[in-house]
């Protein structure tokens, strides 16, 4: 298995513990808050700090179809949401300059082809790939088109469709990273299911990590060092955590993230387990069957309401009258929230190519098979 470089550093075996501070949506739309993280990030010994970037219209169909979306017991509206968390694009330099003044790596999750582009601009050593795009395969083909390095977390998605991303990345001759991951925030430590890990590093020959969302442990808190020493102790060669100032901020992600004080410790511990895993070739810790659980790569079902509410699908993006082609200016690929899914993106080029409406189409509708020929 060869190492992905990223940067001065390398992801793989035998190398240190990719450590990354996933900042996400919690900057609030306040710079400072995001530079401060960035800190926070670095003081703490993490490798790298990734955000996510994208515009609510790449995201979301804007319709009151959407719905709301149930997160830490609140019910938010979903478009509503995501434009208040915009992040605006002339950060990315300033971001990526402060990252690189502390010495570590800045990277985003892009939604849409924009946001991969403003990426792209800004020469970028890594890019993240969200569970949510793993199934939409002209996406990916756009981001492996540039060979950039690439992160892709797997969470809801099942063995057969982490093998067709992945060949994507490889016909592209693009190095990619699986994390493991579940898409539920936060979720039960008993469905960590760790031992997916192997699985995919068996199936697939890359390095490999996990990307923690968030887990309750026995006395209702936030977990930040049973999960991360578990994974550790499994191989993980890169480990991915949400942080936060304070889970108390207002915000959809700050209730289930890692807290300062408490990124140092899991930081360090973290670090001893990768070290002693270098360091004393064939050692092996006593592994927690609990948190290992099964090795089956699945679509848990406490992973649906997420996977049928965010993962993409096709929407017309303008009007359709019966007959006409479904091409490509027609189509769009976004998350249905609580409206009913589309086609699925891995038939866009065949909808876009061939297709034809089989009745109107209204704009923002789903594109189903019995509304088109």
């Amino acid at each position: 298995m060869k190492s992905v470089k990223v940067g001065n550093r390398a992801i793989g075996p035998g190398e240190d513990i990719f450590i990354i501070a996933e900042i996400g949506l919690n900057h609030n739309q306040n710079l400072n808050m995001a530079l401060e993280l960035i800190e926070v990030a670095a003081l703490s010994g993490c490798s790298a700090a990734k955000f996510q970037n994208f515009t609510a219209d790449q995201v979301y169909v804007n319709d009151p179809r959407t719905g709301d979306y149930i997160l830490m017991g609140q019910t938010i509206p979903i478009y509503a949401l995501h434009k208040n968390l915009e992040m605006p694009l002339e950060w990315i330099p300033i971001l990526k300059s402060k990252c690189t003044s502390l010495g570590i790596e800045f990277f985003s999750a892009p939604i849409g082809l924009a946001s991969l582009k403003s990426l792209v601009q800004n020469d970028l050593k890594l890019i993240k790939v969200s569970s949510y795009e793993c199934t939409n395969l002209p996406f990916l083909e756009q981001v492996a088109s540039n060979r950039i390095p690439t992160i892709l977390s797997t969470g809801a998605c099942t063995l057969k469709e982490v093998e067709a991303a992945v060949a994507i990345f490889e016909l592209a001759d693009c190095p990619v990273v699986l994390l493991h991951c579940l898409t539920k925030y936060p979720s039960e430590m008993s469905l960590a299911n760790l031992s997916v890990m192997n699985t995919l590093r068996s199936a697939f020959d890359v390095p490999v990590g996990f990307s923690d969302n968030g887990f309750v442990n026995n006395s209702g808190q936030i977990d930040y060092l049973d999960i991360p020493l578990e994974a550790a102790k499994s191989g993980a060669d890169a480990f991915e955590i949400h942080i936060t100032l304070d889970r108390n901020l207002p915000g959809p992600d700050h209730g289930f993230a890692t807290e300062p004080n408490e990124l140092i410790e899991m930081v360090r511990n973290i670090k001893e387990v990768r070290n002693t895993l270098i360091q004393k070739k064939g050692y092996s810790f006593e592994f927690n069957s609990v948190l290992q659980g099964t090795a089956r790569k699945r679509t848990l079902p406490e992973e649906l309401y997420v996977r049928n509410f965010a993962f993409k699908c096709l929407f017309a993006a303008e009007d359709i009258s019966p007959g006409e082609r479904t091409t490509p200016e027609k189509i769009s690929v976004l998350r249905p929230g609580e409206g009913t899914r589309g086609i699925e993106p891995e038939f866009y080029s065949l909808v876009s190519n061939h297709g034809h409406a089989r009745k109107y189409i209204r704009k923002n509708d789903p594109i189903t098979w019995d509304s088109i020929l």
